[in-house]
């Protein structure tokens, strides 16, 4: 009589591989939720990024520089509109993703345009940028007199300031 040996996996090999997919769980689903703030940090660092080239780049050269800025409000997946300027510059900064406002005004237009102007004495025309992403908000300030920029980054009506 001879004996097969069973097939399949041991009680102990099953516990083992599903603690091992419990604790994979536990690193990678609160990075999925986390990902919704970086998307709006990493717009505000990049738009930060346009602000300080224009301002630099005024100074250094001594001439009026601008920083643009364009809400495109279609659809991304939508074709570009023709007729809409995109940016191809250091000093043009786009909306992926986010809301642009102007002073936390809201324009009606398909695609709105914001300009800041950085002057070679270190002023600007100074204003309010705000980026809105979901239920987060962010708010960038530039100074007219001495052209600084500060970041105040406002999470599901939190107060938290960030430069």
């Amino acid at each position: 009589m001879s004996h097969k040996p069973a097939r399949g996996f041991t009680l102990l090999e099953l516990l083992i591989v599903m603690a091992i997919i419990a604790m994979a769980a536990a690193f990678v689903i609160p990075r999925l939720t986390a990902g919704e703030g970086l998307l709006l940090k990493a717009q505000v660092r990049e738009a930060i990024a346009v602000l300080n080239y224009a301002r630099r780049s005024a100074i250094v050269e001594g001439t009026a520089r601008v920083a643009v800025f364009f809400d495109d409000k279609q659809d991304a997946n939508a074709a570009p509109n023709s007729k809409s300027k995109k940016p191809n510059a250091p000093n043009q900064w786009s909306s992926r993703g986010t809301t642009l406002e102007w002073g936390g005004k809201v324009t009606d237009k398909e695609q709105a345009v914001y300009e800041i102007i950085f002057y070679p004495e270190g002023g600007s025309s100074g204003g309010e940028l705000v980026l809105r992403f979901k239920d987060q908000k962010a708010k960038i300030s530039v100074n007219p007199l001495n052209g600084k920029i500060t970041a105040d980054v406002l999470e599901q009506g939190k107060d938290d300031k960030k430069s």
